[in-house]
């Protein structure tokens, strides 16, 4: 080899070497970069696994709060069911009670008819009234009584004669 070759050779070295040593620093750099955007990847993994865990435990939530509130919807309903047959019961009973003071009033109507009259048909004979009302209840016969009672004379000198004997 000869010098000229061996001084061109280093320049070519260093040329060779600059060269590398700048495709070096660009492939730091670019790993540098990749390392930032992988720890970035890592991070945005992280957040969207704690997204998703907080999702996931606010739909178990929300649906435990629906069975919740299913189940108080289920024994609301049956309690209304039960307030409604009893309501239901009530009210049958009620008009079977009616009902029977209706049977009640009805037959009770038909003796006080029959009673009135059997008792004006006696009561209107003169001997059977005169034998209750004398003989049983001891009392005067109400046909018997004076229309107004006739009017007492008084004895003292200031006593106003009766109007229907003043003469106008």
């Amino acid at each position: 080899m000869t010098e000229e070759q061996s001084v061109g050779g280093a320049y070519a070295a260093d040329g060779v070497r600059a060269r590398l040593d700048d495709h070096e620093e660009r492939l730091a750099a670019v790993e540098r970069r990749q390392d930032i955007t992988d720890g970035k990847l890592d991070s945005i993994s992280k957040d969207i696994a704690a997204v998703r865990a907080e999702g996931n435990a606010r739909q178990q939530a929300t649906n435990a709060g629906m069975d919740r509130i299913g189940l108080q919807l289920s024994d609301l309903t049956r309690q209304i069911a039960a307030h409604t047959g009893a309501q239901e019961e009530r009210n049958r009973l009620a008009e079977d009670s009616l009902r029977r003071w209706k049977k009640l009033a009805v037959i009770i109507g038909i003796f006080c008819t029959l009673g009135a009259a059997v008792g004006s048909t006696l009561l209107s004979d003169q001997e059977v009234a005169s034998t209750i009302w004398v003989k049983w209840l001891h009392w005067r016969e109400p046909w018997d009584a004076p229309a107004q009672p006739a009017p007492q004379q008084q004895e003292t000198p200031y006593a106003l004669p009766p109007r229907d004997m003043e003469a106008v």
